[in-house]
């Protein structure tokens, strides 16, 4: 399990520091069953979500029965943070844990306020926040890209270029998870895989992408 100090939202503050914000904020960890909701759309926003240990998708469903993924977070991720300073009073998604996980729930009122005898690092844990929410914008704008290329090969190939190292793509979530990601049925999504594998484009394994025509 991650150690709070090893964790982006609590960059360049001491252990002894993160245990007063603790105290002080009246954080709570908690754990979660793989498939266990975390909170339901309409649910009230308090919480700032920390992964600590285990994976949580967060999910939009349609009337029609679709459901579309906006990202999968992992250990050392914040979510949740789409409702920081944004007025809004209600989810307007699902976060469901993928797998047992253990999370560190912030109360948000604790960004709001500063303590007297916490000012220095309640600063930069402020200051932390705000590249979070920065990088968690450009992700969705990366994926407003990918959604808006107009074919099925265009969006796989935009996803892996923007995620490739060294030619190669870890996958962080399953076939399923990916065509609901990309918005489009995993059948197809099957399919257009295995011919861009024919036309030797690309090489599947079991939890990875191979990039063989850049």
């Amino acid at each position: 399990m991650l150690e709070l100090v090893q964790t982006e939202l609590f960059k360049e503050i001491s252990q002894e520091s993160i245990m007063k914000m603790m105290r002080c904020s009246k954080a709570i960890q908690k754990e979660y069953e793989a498939g266990q909701y975390i909170f339901r759309e309409e649910d009230k926003p308090e919480f700032l979500y920390l992964i600590l240990q285990g994976r949580v998708s967060v999910v939009k469903d349609f009337a029609s029965g679709r459901q579309d993924i906006l990202y999968v977070a992992s250990a050392g991720s914040v979510f949740g943070e789409d409702f920081f300073q944004s007025g809004q009073t209600r989810y307007w998604f699902d976060a469901i844990a993928e797998e047992p996980a253990t999370l560190l729930l912030l109360p948000w009122r604790f960004f709001f306020g500063f303590c007297s005898n916490a000012c220095e690092h309640h600063q930069q844990i402020n200051k932390n926040m705000l590249e979070i929410l920065s990088e968690k914008n450009s992700y969705m704008t990366k994926k407003a890209h990918i959604l808006s290329s107009t074919t099925l090969r265009e969006k796989i190939s935009v996803w892996l270029l923007e995620n490739a190292r060294d030619n190669e793509v870890e996958l962080p979530m399953n076939r399923e998870q990916m065509a609901a990601y990309l918005g489009v049925t995993r059948p197809s999504l099957s399919r257009e895989l295995m011919k861009m594998q024919k036309e030797n484009r690309i090489l599947l394994e079991k939890n990875s992408i191979k990039i063989l025509n850049l």
